[in-house]
């Protein structure tokens, strides 16, 4: 059909922990695609690590040969190694028994040494395929000196790749038209397409336009576009297009018996597809892993996450460096100003004085009567955490959150009083009417992911102000998965290992300044976990 040649590659690009199928979901997986008339299956990775059965991270051929007992003539079987995580001691010589080629990905300060290590496999009697990892970040000169070396050493095929998902059409153009004009024609070329522009199957299909009638080639995909972060180019989409198109005969309804049974089960384990974080990680060629860590910062915005990758510099964009990105992220926020006076005006007015913090948390539901009593006998100062909170009166509120501090202006909350309103700088550096602003860098500290929790903030700035002892309520901590806090609108969207993460970075924090103030002490009105930080 046109030396068109569709390679599927769900099982090595899905986004499950250690690529735990499950043996059943890979037997599925190979003998539906078989059927389907998909040209290549690659069944998954080559690594060092021990192989766990029914993962498709394999250590060795022999550990995939129970998945390919019936072979398909028409069919061929790979398995994807990335240089420099596989050691070729494992890798048994090829008998025909399990996968037929490796292809080998690398990355450019390993462009002068990847080809012996492909020679080697070779030797050992396998087909090669050999891909650059982020085709966009090789000059064209890199790139055609390399087609020269590729040509002498005459691998089974070459691919260009858009790892980060950044490639315009006009940039598939360029990319496919500079390697087909210098790399041999008995050599297959290959494209492999992210989708964090929403551009993958476009592009696919540019692909197989720009290069029809001119030279073989293979074309990556994955059932449902499958794939870590963005995902993929669509398997039933791309077969369903040259079946129209390209005189295909392949089985669409193969495919989506597989989507419908495979991969709905693994969408319940994880999760992939177009977001703004993925966006934005196309349009700056960078890796996801900077914005998957940027992320876990849940107050962060798209716009501030999009100033953040900008300010990292090509080479930083393709790696990640979480210390750098931790210094950019306060560097961004950093807006430094002198707030001594502020200090002192609030160290006057709450040292000393019985406090009482209240957070959004789901337990004030039950606890608003005992909480009123609490003010009451106390004559407490009541202060907001990053919140207000219908039906209770404030006399501060603390906000660290941009997007907190803007629901202010929805919250017309008559309970609420005119309380005097604390900002970090992070959120603005000017006040306007009946505001604090309170230097940001001055209450975080280092080693944390979640360093500006909007709680330690607080807390830091209380003691600050000499408050060493003071009450809590609705300071529940994401204890577990479900309704976090008192209104449903509130919740941030983290999914369960993130607000785990989150709680845990506020109960280190909490021991470190306890660690700092010996005095410093909470006596919590509502459950909370951070409780245990006080006990003894």
């Amino acid at each position: 059909m046109d030396g068109i040649k569709i390679l599927d590659c769900t099982l090595r690009e899905a986004p499950l922990d250690d690529l735990m199928w499950g043996d059943l979901s890979i037997q599925k997986v190979i003998h539906g695609l078989e059927n389907s008339g998909v040209d290549i299956i690659e069944v998954g990775f080559l690594k060092n690590n021990p192989y766990q059965f029914g993962s498709t991270s394999f250590n060795r051929v022999e550990d995939i040969k129970p998945f390919l007992k019936n072979k398909k003539e028409n069919t061929m079987y790979v398995a994807l190694v990335d240089y420099g995580r596989y050691d070729l001691k494992y890798l048994s010589d090829y008998d025909g028994t399990s996968i037929d080629a490796i292809r080998v990905c690398f990355k450019h300060n390993e462009i002068d040494v990847v080809l012996d290590y492909v020679a080697k496999i070779r030797a050992k009697g396998y087909k090669v395929s050999i891909q650059h990892v982020d085709t966009m970040g090789f000059t064209d000169e890199d790139i055609v000196n390399f087609i020269k070396k590729v040509n002498d050493f005459k691998p089974f095929s070459y691919a260009i790749v858009d790892t980060f998902g950044a490639m315009y059409g006009s940039e598939v153009r360029h990319y496919a038209e500079l390697v087909s004009t210098y790399l041999d024609e008995d050599i297959l070329l290959g494209f492999h397409a992210h989708n964090n522009l929403m551009l993958a199957d476009a592009n696919d299909q540019l692909f197989i336009e720009i290069m029809k009638g001119k030279r073989s080639i293979i074309v990556d995909t994955s059932l449902y576009g499958c794939g870590r972060s963005a995902g993929n180019a669509h398997t039933e989409l791309i077969l369903q297009y040259l079946n129209k198109k390209h005189s295909g005969s392949y089985d669409i309804n193969e495919v989506l018996d597989l989507i419908d049974t495979v991969i709905v089960a693994a969408q319940e384990k994880t999760s992939w597809g177009y977001s703004i974080p993925y966006f934005i990680s196309g349009i700056y060629n960078a890796h996801t892993f900077n914005v998957k860590q940027l992320l876990k910062r849940h107050n962060l915005k798209s716009k501030d996450l999009r100033g953040i990758i900008e300010m990292l510099d090509d080479t930083q964009k393709k790696a990640y460096d979480y210390a750098l990105l931790e210094k950019l992220y306060v560097e961004y926020f950093n807006a430094s100003i002198n707030d001594d006076d502020v200090i002192c005006k609030l160290s006057e007015e709450l040292s000393g004085k019985n406090i009482l913090l209240i957070g959004p948390g789901k337990s004030i539901l039950n606890s608003k009567g005992k909480i009123d009593e609490y003010i009451r006998i106390n004559k407490s100062i009541v202060i907001g955490v990053n919140n207000l909170i219908d039906g209770f009166k404030f006399d501060y509120v603390f906000y660290s959150g941009a997007v907190r501090y803007q629901n202010l202006q929805y919250q017309d909350y008559k309970s609420a009083g005119s309380p005097q309103i604390i900002l970090s700088s992070n959120i603005k550096d000017k006040a306007d009417d009946n505001e604090v602003i309170v230097d940001y860098k001055s209450l975080i500290k280092f080693g944390w992911i979640n360093l500006d929790s909007s709680l330690i903030m607080l807390l830091r700035l209380l003691l600050k102000c000499g408050v060493t002892s003071m009450a809590a309520a609705g300071l529940d901590g994401y204890e577990k998965f479900g309704k976090a806090f008192y209104k449903n609108e509130l919740d941030t969207g983290l999914d369960e290992k993130a607000r785990l993460e989150h709680t845990n970075d506020n109960i280190s924090m909490i021991e470190d300044l306890r660690s700092q103030y010996s005095e410093f002490k909470i006596s919590f009105l509502t459950d909370s976990v951070y409780e245990k930080c006080f006990r003894g």
